[in-house]
């Protein structure tokens, strides 16, 4: 238990002494041990706006009885603090029942190798961070005469995890991310437009390399200039290619959220009791992995303490499973997948996505464009909102393009995607074999934030509402 004794200061002996205090038969207690550290750097307009250095850390303590949860935390590793908290949560979720079998036999659970990092936090110097965002923001100065504004952000972080419960199991993690993200403004006239891209990964400054500053630089450029001279949209029923990469996170929301097990229990997602049915097109498989190294939305164990895994939700149209965390698992008893996550220390595990994607398929992405006679691309999205009970949801694109006879003609700006997740899975009559994760940074959301992970081979729609401003 070397690395809990470094960081922590933790033995058997107080885990024993603690969950004997909180937990009575049939509970099951669990603590989380979280110590945080990042800094972040902000460029604009040529100089450092801010720099910070954020630490935090402490433990979540859980007690589960049947469908009831208590949960408290302190922000102290002080076995009394841990004790008053675990105590807390134990009068949440009280139980009659007063045997438990002690001294609690711990073993270790292994998570994946999925990352490390050599070069994060003080190991790499505040002067070279800065030296990346300056490097970054002239990038996309040069990009062209008519970006007027460029600023850039650094973020890394690690987080020492070490999570021990009453069934006897125990293990640890370090957690590093590294994420750089550039935004321009480009002007002609009276016309401003914004672009932005970004980088992230598990892993250290070791990753961030001269062609991926030049790839964000040019890439938020070219999204701002593009749309300088965007047309409007076009309006109605049609035909909708969505771009490989980024365009995934319509999957993540349409459809991830719904497979989420706490959503399924409820009996709030359109999914509910469909297990075993024809729910999408037969081209489509769709997959939440927590397996893919350096990938944000990746873990070596979850934040239960499960190995995390390659879960099928939908295979060949076919629903198989759904995204699982250990409470919402046992209640539905169905098998755990290592989807339960947490913002931090002081939040509550709830099912959550890693990254999400549909799988790849066996159409060429050219053909794919050349089938559709007019009809819409879309490559990325700035937001959107989905009806989990429903599944109905409308998407706001950001990079989009209008198809005439099979050619991409011109970007188009100003347009919604608005349909119905499980609808829209069964119109998808084209898929391609360029699947592509995204290297963006994404956030979730679901009352937490957790990075997660998006991907998507190019696709095609067959038909779909567009809400544009030309009919």
């Amino acid at each position: 238990m070397k690395f809990s004794d470094h960081f922590f200061g933790f033995t058997f002996s107080d885990a024993n002494r603690v969950f004997s205090q909180i937990l009575k038969k049939g509970h099951f207690g669990e603590l989380y041990f979280e110590f945080s550290e990042s800094i972040s750097v902000v460029f604009e307009d040529d100089i450092v706006k801010s720099a910070s250095r954020v630490q935090q850390g402490g433990v979540g303590v859980r007690v589960i009885e049947g469908e009831t949860t208590g949960y408290s935390y302190c922000e102290t590793f002080d076995i009394d603090s841990i004790i008053k908290a675990g105590k807390f949560a134990s009068a949440i979720a009280s139980s009659k029942r007063d045997l438990f079998t002690y001294p609690i036999e711990f073993k270790e659970i292994k998570g994946h190798y999925l990352y490390q990092a050599d070069l994060i936090l003080e190991s790499f110097e505040l002067t070279k961070r800065v030296e990346i965002l300056k490097k970054l923001t002239e990038k996309a100065y040069k990009y062209s005469d008519l970006i007027k504004k460029a600023n850039g952000r650094i973020t890394d972080t690690v987080s020492r995890i070490f999570i021990i419960n009453s069934q006897g199991e125990y293990g640890f993690d370090i957690r590093p991310s590294i994420s750089v993200s550039v935004s321009t403004i480009a002007e002609k006239g009276d016309k401003r437009e914004f672009g932005r891209d970004g980088f992230a990964k598990r892993g250290g400054f070791e990753l961030i390399n001269g062609d991926i500053l030049t790839s964000l630089a040019n890439e938020a450029s070219r999204k701002a200039i593009l749309n300088l001279d965007a047309k409007p949209a076009p309006a109605g029923l049609m035909p909708v290619v969505l771009a490989a990469g980024e365009s995934g996170a319509l999957i993540h929301e349409s459809v991830g959220h719904p497979l989420e097990a706490d959503f399924i229990r409820k009996k709030s997602s359109a999914y509910t009791g469909r297990v075993g049915e024809k729910v999408a097109s037969s081209l489509c498989t769709i997959v939440d992995d927590g397996t893919i190294p350096e990938n944000t939305g990746s873990l070596n164990f979850d934040d239960e303490l499960v190995k995390t895994e390659k879960t099928v939700l939908i295979e060949k149209g076919i629903l198989k499973r759904f995204m699982t965390d250990r409470l919402n698992a046992d209640l539905l008893s169905i098998p755990y997948s290592g989807n339960g996550k947490r913002e931090s220390f002081k939040s509550n595990p709830i099912p959550r996505m890693r990254v999400t994607y549909l799988d790849a398929g066996e159409d060429n992405p050219e053909d794919i464009i050349k089938s559709v006679e007019k009809g819409i691309m879309c490559c990325s999205f700035a937001g959107g909102q989905v009806d989990i009970s429903s599944g109905d949801f409308v998407f706001v694109p950001n990079e989009s393009y209008y198809i005439e006879n099979g050619e991409v003609k011109y970007p188009v700006k100003n347009l919604t995607l608005i349909g119905n997740g499980p609808d829209v899975l069964t119109k998808v009559d084209m898929v391609g074999y360029d699947l592509k994760f995204s290297s963006g940074n994404w956030i979730c959301g679901k009352g937490q934030s957790v990075q997660v992970g998006i991907g998507m081979p190019t696709i095609r729609i067959k038909e779909i509402t567009v809400g544009g401003q030309q009919a």
